[in-house]
């Protein structure tokens, strides 16, 4: 397997990543590529899809023109609408600067997640393919056939590493034509690595060939490089089959969101929502943002008319608040193929705020794209609507979930510490870390976990450490393994949170290389004094506070207006009891700290089956169908 890493030249501007052969950075910090995909892991663990269901269940359905995809809505295996298969990867965390929210990633790894071979770091070929489904270019969509001076190309963009891993000179991305006249796969289009791009880049094929222009047509992506993890990634987006007219923008028109949402909180991305509530509202307000992530984008609008964004927050309970104001206050001209961050600013009286002053909310931030003057936008609307998840459960954040690359510091007795403002005095229950698999297993090297103090960097020796500790790599939570501290009270102030390690093998962190965090916050000490980390991302390191233990509940069940769930920890039935006053015609729904949905069903006062779900923590939340109301507990699954 490759060792790389990559340093992010300019993140406020085109977010550039320049790759270095990591033993000449430095002293001791390493970046790596991962060696399976965590996303696709964590979606086969919920049963959302598995890639054996998609590859059997594909219709023989011919689709007619036009054939479009932007992979904006994120479902991690191709939409089987369109696809035949199910081997690239939807996401919206590797790519850099996408025509549109979402790519399909090509890289080293099988549907499962999987490496294709690693039995050698030198196994090198086919990887991962992108087919379409049977289409029709004899007639059209009204049934009438073709001319042979109709002008009918393939358009799509393609982006080599983005944020994941380089391809090298002798890796490529091929496109091919199956004739239904010949019954043959032919290679039209290819293209090789050896360098990062941080643009995408538009091709155009035309479909003249009277063999391709009959019904049964096919096309497909293939990627060619190392079949031992997530390596020699490429980016593709955009894909559109149609007959175009002159001039080619003519008779489309396409304004989209281009990244995906981010924290509305100033510098985490979670915080314990306890720990917000109690702060007085001024406070609250400090830590939000004041104006919204968003970048959007002209693809192929040639005159473009103003365009507004407008922006909803909406909690668990289904209330909304608007942050961010349309009309004439956000009226935005883009010039075509551009990119433009729009005036979003949010609301300056807005703070979070949840009714029930439970122990955890969830927030719902949606934005969306419209014309000034009224009317539809454009003709993809999939792409002009944005969200994103504010999670405030029990822990301290700031990554956004999703490991892009791994991360580590060698040395003897390396020590790694992470900076977090503890915004109110709780007792320290857990440290939640996300450690990824990258090459030789290193579950047996041992660490201690670490509490530190201090005003600017961690000062003395920790405050509490957790000795024998160990990477795992598997969790029910986002592939967080959670590791239980003994129980320390802490005030709020200043501390850090890291390990120290007992050998020099790196340990191989999850790094959320698309998520900023100042390098004020990330220190590591290999040589006895403390450094600030010059790599960029967010390290998976999240400290977890509660009043009671987080393996029995966090929310103290002392009164009748209470979510009573026993036994907790459970191993395959709950029970449940609800409040004296919250009535019948209830159901029930069982997520985990992600917002992932395991279970769904009528709540008739009966113990839940919950055999099914794999060790973990857990949410179960009772809606009445009858008032609207609802309540939540947390519980966990312990066999």
């Amino acid at each position: 397997m490759k060792n790389k890493f990559m340093i992010k030249v300019n993140s406020f501007i085109a977010a550039v990543l320049v790759l270095y052969c990591f033993s000449t950075f430095g002293q001791s910090e390493k970046i790596f590529p991962l060696g399976y995909n965590p996303v696709i892991k964590q979606a086969l663990s919920s049963k959302v899809q598995s890639a054996s269901s998609n590859k059997t269940s594909v219709a023989n359905d011919t689709l007619t023109l036009p054939f479009f995809d932007d992979f904006s809505s994120l479902t991690i295996w191709p939409d089987q609408q369109r696809w035949m298969d199910s081997l690239a990867f939807v996401n919206y965390n590797f790519p850099i600067n996408p025509p549109t929210l979402g790519v399909a990633t090509f890289d080293g790894l099988d549907a499962n997640g999987n490496p294709y071979d690693n039995s050698s770091t030198a196994a090198k070929g086919l990887c991962d393919e992108l087919t379409s489904k049977p289409l029709d270019l004899f007639k059209d969509e009204n049934g009438l056939p073709y001319n042979t001076s109709d002008s009918i190309f393939l358009v799509y963009y393609y982006q080599r590493k983005g944020w994941g891993d380089a391809p090298e000179l002798a890796d490529s991305l091929v496109l091919q034509f199956y004739s239904p006249v010949t019954g043959i796969w032919e290679s039209v289009w290819s293209v090789t690595g050896g360098s990062s791009d941080t643009i995408f880049t538009k091709a155009k094929i035309s479909i003249d060939d009277t063999d391709y222009r009959q019904v049964g047509f096919q096309f497909r992506f293939r990627n060619y490089g190392s079949k031992t993890g997530n390596l020699d990634i490429w980016n593709v987006d955009y894909i559109s089959l149609r007959k175009f007219l002159p001039p080619d923008y003519e008779n489309i028109r396409d304004f989209a969101f281009v990244n995906q949402g981010k924290s509305l909180l100033n510098i985490y991305s979670s915080v314990p929502w306890k720990h917000y509530a109690q702060l007085p509202s001024s406070q609250q307000q400090m830590m939000m943002k004041t104006s919204a992530d968003l970048t959007v984008r002209n693809n192929n609008e040639a005159n473009p008319f103003p365009i507004k964004v407008a922006g909803n927050i909406k909690d668990q309970y289904g209330n909304t608040t608007q942050i961010i104001g349309g009309g004439g206050l956000n009226s935005i001209q883009i010039p075509l193929n551009t990119n433009v961050t729009p005036p979003a600013p949010i609301n300056n009286n807005y703070y979070f705020q949840d009714p029930t002053l439970g122990d955890s909310a969830t927030f719902e931030a949606i934005y969306d794209l419209g014309q000034t003057s009224g009317g539809v936008v454009d003709d993809y609307s999939q792409n002009d609507t944005m969200r994103y998840k504010q999670r405030l459960y029990n822990y301290y954040a700031y990554d956004d979930g999703t490991a892009e690359l791994g991360y580590g510091v060698s040395g003897i007795g390396a020590q790694l510490a992470y900076k977090f403002e503890l915004l109110a005095p709780d007792t320290l229950r857990a440290v939640q870390m996300f450690f990824t698999q990258i090459g030789t297993s290193v579950t047996n090297r041992i660490f201690r976990i670490a509490v530190w103090t201090g005003a600017n960097s961690p000062s003395g020796s920790p405050i509490y450490e957790k000795f024998n500790q160990s990477p795992n790599y598997s969790d029910s939570i986002n592939g967080f393994y959670t590791y239980l501290t003994d129980d320390i009270y802490l005030s709020a102030g200043t501390y850090y949170f890291g390990w120290i390690q007992n050998l020099s093998t790196i340990l191989n962190l999850g790094l959320d290389i698309n998520t900023e965090v100042d390098a004020s916050r990330k220190f590591y000490n290999t040589t006895g004094s403390w450094t600030n980390s010059a790599l960029p991302g967010a390290w998976m390191i999240r400290p977890v506070f509660s009043s009671t233990p987080i393996d029995v509940g966090i929310e103290d069940i002392n009164d009748q207006n209470s979510l009573v769930v026993y036994p907790n920890p459970a191993t395959e039935l709950l029970n449940i009891k609800l409040p004296v006053a919250f009535g019948t015609n209830n159901e029930y729904q069982i997520t985990d700290i992600t917002g992932r949905k395991f279970m769904q069903d009528k709540f008739l006062g009966d113990p839940i089956n919950i055999s099914e779900l794999q060790n973990g923590i857990y949410f179960i939340t009772i809606y009445n169908s009858v008032n609207g109301s609802s309540i939540t507990q947390r519980f966990a699954v312990s066999r």
